[in-house]
């Protein structure tokens, strides 16, 4: 199972404001996704997606938001994402998940997308914004070297920072927001543990000591950002961003070296298969009753499942826990 995690929520879409104005911005994030499974070895997921977005530097800005344009879509009812002090409002509209670029900019294609939205705390209206053409870069977002098989053996020693390579990218001619960006998330609830953000041509990061917990189950996602950005462009100082990303998830635990021993008493036993039974009942690590860190997940993936009882059963039938 994929844990998918929407470039637009990670990238922040710049929402600049000018002092003592409500500030609305507007953003496009187009995406294609990989998962990382080995040392330099990325696979594409052939899944191809956008997401349109409004911003507002204030709760509770508008009450309804919808985007009219030349497409299949159209007219595309938004979602509200986040509302809350101090960033304000957000909500976003979503395109389908698609099988290629090409198939992608048939749904959204380039050029003028009108936002609706209906006021509350600030006034409702109407807004062009502009979507640029897709414009990626050429290179495929990978972990380096040993970097990925060191972060799952990081939890032997998580008191030293934890460095690691990526090949780093051009930069396209006219962006100027570019980057390369890091959020590592727990698995079980979904908060971020770490997050930076580096200039394309970066070839390394470095995750602080003390950053990541022992006995978590983290996937983290490394984005590729072509961005354009035009300040001022939107509402009272808000901005315009148009952003196209290549994004590659890799999947680790701080755990110990025997995780099925859910109950951490050397064994491998009944009283572990009733725990993870429990836990499998449930099936989402995000559900309120699952026990803290999901420790039942044990393919990381966020997620309760057939394939963690497979991995559950082996040590089971195994019995002694062998460090």
């Amino acid at each position: 199972m994929k844990i998918r995690v929407c470039a637009a929520a990670a990238l922040a879409l710049a929402c600049g404001s000018l002092a003592g104005a409500q500030a609305v911005s507007f953003g496009s994030s187009k995406a294609e996704n990989y998962l990382q499974t080995a040392d330099g070895v990325v696979t594409a997921y052939n899944d191809w997606s956008c997401v349109l977005s409004i911003s507002a530097d204030t709760v509770d800005a508008f009450s309804a938001c919808e985007i009219t344009y030349v497409g299949p879509l159209s007219p595309l009812t938004m979602v509200e994402v986040a509302n809350s002090a101090p960033n304000g409002q957000a909500w976003y509209g979503y395109s389908s998940l698609n099988p290629t670029l090409a198939a992608l900019d048939l749904e959204i294609p380039p050029g003028d997308y009108e936002f609706s939205f209906t006021g509350n705390a600030l006034p409702g209206g109407t807004h062009t914004f502009t979507l640029a053409p897709s414009t990626f870069c050429v290179e495929t977002p990978v972990l380096l070297s040993d970097t990925y098989s060191r972060l799952l053996a990081y939890k032997d020693d998580m008191s030293l920072d934890f460095i690691g390579q990526m090949s780093g990218f051009a930069d396209v001619p006219g962006a100027n927001a570019s980057s390369i960006n890091f959020i590592v998330y727990d698995v079980g609830r979904g908060g971020v543990f770490w997050s930076a953000s580096l200039p394309p041509t970066a070839i390394s990061f470095t995750i602080p000591a003390g950053s990541l917990e022992v006995g978590r189950a983290y996937f983290g996602v490394m984005y590729y950002t072509v961005s354009f950005g035009t300040p001022g462009a939107g509402i009272n100082g808000g901005s315009h961003s148009s952003s196209f990303s290549r994004n590659v998830f890799f999947y680790f635990n701080t755990r110990g070296p025997c995780p099925a021993d859910i109950n951490e008493d050397g064994f491998v036993d009944d009283a572990d298969f009733t725990l993870f039974a429990g836990a499998y009942n449930l099936l989402l690590c995000s559900d309120i009753a699952m026990p803290d860190r999901c420790p039942a997940d044990l393919t990381n993936e966020g997620v309760v499942d057939d394939s963690d009882f497979t991995v559950f059963a082996q040590a089971y039938d195994q019995l002694l826990c062998n460090p």
